[in-house]
């Protein structure tokens, strides 16, 4: 069944070879500036400052996020993408610190990340600041598959390059105010002036908050209330016909409450309920500067970037309302990184582009553990009564604290460089025909250096005494590790067009993702550490830090064959793929052995096959669509690894299972008619509505949780009347239940249910 299946999807590959299009390409210069674009739609295109390619010719497969389709699909912040892009799955869960993305099953929890975020071609170094508001931006590109050999580390799965609007193609100021049920309320401000054909600048702001949607049952109020609010400025001058300087800064808070799991069990799915303070809060600041040179023969860039975040993150870690432990982590990030690239800019077959890439990221975590009642009594009390009934000669132990504080602080700063090379040779042997090879090195050095440390009070009643006495018991862990990691990406592509218009591609492609260390590990590390002073194991060798805490690189080679093309111009464009990645030492999040923290594993290997099909165009005047199809099977090629079951544990092959939070179904489909009335009363009205399925979706490595296939719809109507527009729009309007994250703690199951229907209104004015 799945082999006639790929046979029907590879022959659908080969319908633009033989459709009769036509060229549709204007091109040109943006008014006062230098860098080359087109028009694709209604976006301007600025040609890469790396890429051999041109966007419209890429052999890879991508997706273009146009102003007109995040306005339509109401794409606020980066988890909207799933609503439009195939094979893209970023679910809404814990908080804003959490921005798990899987592209084609490629993604991480709480590993560094698996796909690369870039905004105004600067590459944010951590996914803890993926989530943040989008205002202003002139488009968005996801391109799905490795992306290494021009973008470096941590893109296996792909890349998303945002990037803002010019204050040189948009001038004038934009108000926008609305509200909605649940307690949103929102509104922003751009503005956007041209001073002179050589100098512009923008600034904009914005402010976000709801009530929030569940309600923690212990306390009676919302758990999951939330402030966003922020700002960009963006300076652009064209310093003479060939220089160009931009300097950008943004910010961004975010204030929430976090975390509204709800257990579930044999009866059922209960309520959050959790006696503990869960809330997590950010600031980002975030500039950059960029410098470009170009001539009809070169083009040179250089972007520096900059990123400051500061967040606080509470956890009630057993989110139940018994005092067990709770976690404190609060995190300061300084990062800052350069690329320097040159590359060919004349119409010459061959094409080539070179650089260097460095970054230097320094991350300082402070992360204390706190042991309540419950937990003492629940999970260190059993310790020291095992080791009194193994050894009846020892002494009695009872630990008379009632909170029980593991504090720890460890640096991780990270640095590395890469060089990088593409070249490209166009109408190769013979016209159409054109091969792309490129190859990045890629060194990194992660460093750790850790201080975490336990005392814990108590009373010693040695046998046969019939006396106690007061002892504190305690260990430390102090110290510094490293590890270094060099990796080569090459990727090969060939590419054939068939019209002007129409092309299809093969590639071969390396995925690289760096390893790193779970610093998340240390409150079981040290409690065992402890454990082991009072109970020494016979013949026990030594805990080596690095070899317990550290995790090692994920790698990956994606094999991929598709097509691209106008099939009935302005009607119906297609691109179409099928693809195949072998992936080695998959990094996994698993919780550790005592549960009281998070940790990533090297899971041997996997696979992951699809096939991602698309369509777009205009059916007639005004009316537009788009609808897209992704399957994807991601399932283990080999992975042994044991579980607790009733206390024990046990050796369990999870040889063919699906991998975990990957989709095996995601379709995504829109509808948007504009009707111009030319009435005195409204100038347009806009209709647009769009349907999103995602499904199954394997909860645990085990497959025994699933989320079975569910899907939503939004809508929007808007009114236009010379510069005011009014709209009324409405998310997951059939209010389909359905869960975006399962997970289990301490012999408990939880799960996050989707928020339920919204809706609301906005109100726009320009001027």
């Amino acid at each position: 069944m799945k082999q006639s299946f790929l046979l029907i999807c590879l022959s659908f590959l080969f319908i633009p070879l033989y459709a009769e299009v036509r060229v549709n390409n204007a091109s040109g210069e943006m008014p006062g500036d230098t860098l080359k674009s087109y028009m694709l739609g209604e976006i301007l295109v600025v040609s890469s400052n790396k890429e051999t390619n041109n966007l419209r010719f890429l052999p890879s497969s991508y997706s273009v996020v146009s102003p007109k389709a995040i306005s339509n699909n109401q794409i606020y912040a980066l988890k909207d993408l799933s609503s439009y892009v195939p094979n893209l799955f970023i679910p809404d869960y814990g908080s804003r610190m959490t921005s798990a993305v899987y592209i084609r099953g490629i993604g991480a929890r709480s590993a560094g990340q698996s796909i690369g975020l870039y905004v105004d071609n600067v590459p944010y170094m951590d996914k803890s600041t993926f989530d943040f508001d989008l205002m202003d931006i002139q488009r968005i590109d996801v391109l799905r598959g490795p992306q290494g050999t021009l973008y470096g580390r941590n893109a296996m799965g792909g890349i998303v390059n945002i990037y803002t609007k010019s204050p040189f193609d948009y001038q004038g100021t934009k108000v926008s105010v609305g509200g909605g049920n649940h307690g949103l309320m929102r509104g922003s401000i751009s503005h956007f002036n041209k001073v002179n054909d050589r100098l512009a600048f923008s600034l904009s702001g914005y402010y976000n908050q709801d009530n929030g949607y569940f309600t923690n049952s212990f306390t009676g109020k919302k758990v999951d209330d939330q402030t966003n609010a922020g700002g960009r400025a963006k300076l652009e001058w064209l310093i003479s016909d060939t220089w160009k300087g931009t300097y950008s800064a943004s910010f961004d808070h975010t204030n929430q409450g976090a975390y509204p799991y709800k257990r579930v069990d044999s009866l059922g799915l209960h309520d959050v309920n959790y006696n503990d303070k869960g809330s997590y809060e950010r600031n980002t600041f975030t500039n950059s500067v960029a410098l470009t040179y170009e001539n009809d023969d070169l083009l040179f860039a250089s972007t520096t970037g900059y990123q400051y975040n500061d967040d606080n993150m509470w956890m009630d870690q057993d989110y139940t309302s018994d005092s067990i432990f709770t976690l404190n982590q609060r995190q300061k990030q300084h990062s800052i990184n350069e690329e320097l690239s040159l590359k060919s800019n004349n119409k010459n077959n061959y094409q080539w582009t070179v650089g260097a890439f460095g970054f230097y990221n320094d991350n300082t975590t402070d992360a204390p553990v706190t042991f309540r009642e419950g937990g003492i009594n629940s999970i260190l009390k059993p310790v020291f009564d095992n080791i009194k009934q193994m050894n009846p000669k020892a002494p009695a132990m009872t630990i008379t604290d009632k909170n029980i504080e593991i504090p720890g602080l460890f640096e991780t700063p990270t640095y590395g460089f890469a060089l990088f090379h593409q070249s490209t040779y166009n109408n190769l042997l013979i016209d159409g025909l054109s091969a792309t090879l490129g190859l990045r090195l890629d060194y990194e050095k992660a460093k750790l250096d850790y201080d975490t440390r336990i005392q814990m009070n108590m009373m010693i009643k040695p046998a046969g005494m019939p006396f106690s006495m007061p002892f504190a018991a305690k260990d430390t862990l102090l110290g510094n590790t490293s590890k270094e990691f060099l990796q080569l990406t090459p990727k090969f592509s060939l590419k054939y067009e068939c019209s002007p218009s129409s092309f299809f591609y093969g590639s071969v492609t390396k995925g690289y993702k760096t390893g790193g260390y779970n610093i998340q590990m240390f409150s079981d590390l040290i409690q065992q550490e402890m454990m082991k002073s009072y109970s020494p194991a016979p013949g026990a060798a030594p805990t080596s830090v690095n070899e317990t805490v550290s995790y090692d690189p994920e790698y990956s080679w994606n094999y991929e064959f598709g097509t691209r093309g106008e099939l009935i111009p302005g009607k119906l464009n297609l691109e179409a793929c099928v693809y195949y990645i072998d992936v080695k030492d998959i990094q996994l999040t698993k919780f550790v052995p005592s549960g009281q923290g998070r940790m990533i594993v090297n899971a041997a290997k996997a696979t992951s096959k699809g096939v991602e099909v698309s369509v777009d165009g205009e059916l007639f005047d005004g009316l537009t669509y788009f609808a897209n199809y992704g399957f994807n099977d991601a399932t283990f090629d080999e992975y042994k690894t044991n579980v607790k079951v009733n206390g024990k544990v046990m050796d369990v092959d999870y040889k063919g299972n699906h991998i975990p939070f990957a989709p095996g179904n995601t379709v995504k489909a829109g509808l948007s008619y504009l009707w111009n009335l030319n009435k005195s009363y409204v100038d347009q009205i806009l209709f647009s509505a769009q349907y999103q399925g995602a499904g199954k979706i394997y909860w645990s490595e085990a497959n025994d949780i699933v989320q079975d296939y569910y899907s939503t719809v939004n809508g929007k109507i808007s009114f236009t009347k010379g510069d005011v527009e009014l709209g009324v729009w409405g998310k997951n309007l059939t209010n389909t239940n359905y869960n975006t994250f399962y997970f289990e703690s301490l012999g408990n199951s939880f799960l996050q249910a989707a928020k339920p229907i919204t809706f609301g209104a906005d109100l726009i004015l320009r001027f």
